[in-house]
């Protein structure tokens, strides 16, 4: 009877292990699976070297790190920092390093001022003089030239910058563009670029 018990007892586990190794396996319990990627936004890395951490902080483990342009998944803002997935790694970059894919706009210059300025690029932790936080898209202008607010088509990024900021320095036909960092600003240095302001 004890021998008959025992291989009852011996066939059920043996039926039931490869079920049991597939729940061990199974990624239902990993933070990975429970991100529906639809509910995600699309974006990239807009700086060079970012790193890419395991936690929300500074003082959390570096996964590794993301140059520009590098695509990801934005799942959430939590603060100062964007909890991305990346290759199906979730994980922490600092939110100014993030941006969002646009969706291209479809821009026309039928109507736009064209207009020749000195462009120079600013870079830091700062808040803008409309109150808001500066990224890569913000300009600072001469608010007599350009006000707060309107859209300028940059050729040379094709991209539209919004007119968000101003600076002592910034007089007349002058722009100041917000880049991620000063090694990009010093790389940029002082431009003469043609800008389209757009109606």
């Amino acid at each position: 009877m004890k021998r008959k018990f025992l291989m009852v007892t011996t066939a059920i586990v043996l039926l039931f292990m490869p079920n049991a190794k597939a729940f061990a396996d199974s990624p239902s319990n990993t933070e990975n699976s429970s991100i529906n990627i639809q509910s995600t936004k699309g974006g990239y890395i807009n700086a060079s070297k970012v790193n890419f951490r395991t936690e929300p902080s500074t003082e959390s483990k570096v996964n590794y790190t993301l140059d520009k342009p590098e695509k990801l998944d934005i799942i959430q803002t939590e603060g100062k920092w964007t909890k991305v997935n990346h290759k199906n790694k979730v994980g922490y970059v600092y939110s100014k390093y993030v941006s969002y894919s646009e969706e291209k706009e479809t821009i026309s210059l039928e109507n736009s001022k064209k207009l020749n300025v000195k462009a120079t690029a600013y870079a830091g932790d700062t808040i803008t003089s409309t109150g808001t936080v500066p990224k890569w898209g913000t300009i600072a202008v001469d608010p007599t030239v350009i006000p707060y607010g309107t859209k300028v088509y940059i050729p040379k990024f094709d991209k539209v910058f919004i007119a968000e900021d101003c600076g002592s320095a910034i007089k007349g036909n002058r722009i100041d563009i917000f880049m991620n960092s000063e090694k990009e600003c010093n790389d940029w240095g002082v431009r003469d670029i043609d800008v389209h302001i757009l109606k």
